[in-house]
């Protein structure tokens, strides 16, 4: 699925040098079932000796796969047929490419670019509160709260973007935002740590697991917070799998057209 977010005219294969373990891994092993990904991925290897190199260093867990795609690539491509393959690939990537690529990411994803920290505000009170954002991006929800929290702890598995917001921390000399490597299934903090856990666009592929984790650093009487940006998805209504785990849901109707949900639950141990 791609949301549009780049013009893949801009990019070449070297964007894959940027990419860090994390993100390989997803792109080699999630998409056997996206029709011909694999097949326009094992072109882009197969014709990009640097990249395939990558990958292997990167992600040593990928080789067995990378070697199997090269090996089924076509022999004796044009330019043109190799450029076709990564336009596929790069469209179908986009939420990759972003990733690695911060101020594309702030100006060309709506629900970045049209989000109104308010609506994260109204959601509970982060005055002298510590906070974790989960899945933190170029820091949407962290740098939003960080004026009222006592401190914000910002996870976010990809380096590109971690170091986007530790050059803002500096550049902006905010003191009480520090920055982690960890994922919504692994948050490399203690337990009954938080008053306030956050995310957005970040719980969803598994959600026992990662709510569970959530559950587990935030403390008694605190609360998990969902708060999704504003896009132009038309929703047809709140998540009944945050419903059914005791969520309340907020609603409001995106300037772009979106139904935007955003969510609460007051966590008691």
């Amino acid at each position: 699925m791609s949301f549009n977010w780049i013009n893949v005219e801009d990019y070449t294969s070297n964007i894959f040098l940027l990419m860090d373990r994390w993100l390989i891994r997803c792109i080699v092993h999630h998409y056997e079932d996206h029709q011909n990904f694999d097949e326009n991925l094992g072109i882009i290897l197969a014709y990009n000796p640097t990249v395939a190199w990558y990958f292997g260093k990167r992600a040593p867990e990928t080789m067995e796969k990378r070697d199997r795609l090269i090996a089924n690539a076509p022999k004796g491509l044009t330019e043109k047929e190799v450029r076709l393959a990564e336009d596929f690939v790069f469209d179908v990537l986009d939420w990759a490419i972003v990733l690695v690529d911060p101020d594309v990411m702030n100006s060309n994803c709506n629900y970045i670019y049209n989000w109104d920290k308010d609506r994260l505000l109204e959601l509970a009170d982060f005055n002298d509160k510590v906070v974790l954002d989960v899945g933190s991006g170029t820091g949407r929800l962290a740098f939003a709260v960080a004026p009222l929290a006592k401190h914000v702890y910002a996870s976010e598995p990809v380096d590109m973007l971690r170091e986007y917001m530790r050059d803002k921390i500096k550049k902006e000399r905010i003191t009480n935002v520090t920055v982690v490597d960890g994922t919504v299934e692994r948050i490399p903090y203690p337990d009954d740590m938080f008053d306030i856990v956050m995310s957005g666009h970040v719980v969803g592929d598994n959600y026992e697991t990662e709510l569970a984790e959530l559950t587990r650093v935030v403390r008694n009487g605190g609360y998990i917070i969902d708060c999704s940006g504003d896009d132009d998805f038309k929703r047809k209504g709140p998540d009944s799998e945050l419903l059914k785990r005791g969520f309340e849901y907020f609603y409001h109707k995106s300037s772009l057209g979106g139904d935007i949900y955003r969510y609460r639950k007051e966590v008691m141990k």
